[in-house]
């Protein structure tokens, strides 16, 4: 079984794509302060990405009050509260040359939603075993995160994503 899973079968991913040229233009606007290195929460193994850079902006995280960024980005914030089952959110950049190695996400039951925002020319990608996958503007990939995966941006430019983690049970369509 494949670790892709169609996004049709999501009831909120219409709504998500439908608003990614706001998002587009709240991220932006971020000033480079707003982006934080990535905690070491988001990665299951001590050193799974190389140093270059990997940044974030939490939108939604139950163990930090992330209200001033939802402020900031209330579009953004909004198209996420409206995911059914909604665990988690926020922006991921991989600046030029970030590598996450390969890894498995610990939350079972669990489903992510990748909204690419931004997509460089070049090697850019997020794969599991021996399925590839590029990053669309605009077209989400859903996937469930438990199944080793790395994504990386070999690319000459950042590439940044909204990450939203979602109750798979809660989240599909009739």
């Amino acid at each position: 079984m494949s670790a892709f899973r169609d996004p049709q079968d999501f009831v909120f991913v219409p709504a998500l794509q439908a608003a990614f040229p706001a998002i587009l233009t709240e991220v932006r606007a971020l000033a480079a302060a707003d982006w934080i290195e990535a905690p070491d929460s988001l990665t299951t193994v001590e050193g799974a990405y190389d140093e270059r850079g990997w940044h974030y902006v939490a939108l939604f995280d139950p163990a930090h009050d992330t209200a001033p960024q939802r402020a900031r980005c209330p579009v953004t914030a909004a198209a996420c509260a409206a995911v059914p089952g909604l665990v988690n959110a926020g922006l991921s950049r991989f600046c030029p040359g970030t590598h996450l190695y390969p890894h498995r996400g610990e939350l079972q039951g669990v489903l992510r939603c990748h909204l690419p925002l931004v997509v460089p020319d070049g090697d850019v990608g997020l794969r599991f075993g021996t399925e590839t996958r590029r990053w669309q503007p605009g077209r989400c990939l859903v996937f469930d995160d438990t199944i080793e995966h790395e994504a990386w941006n070999h690319a000459a430019s950042d590439r940044v994503v909204l990450i939203v983690t979602f109750s798979a049970a809660a989240s599909r369509s009739a």
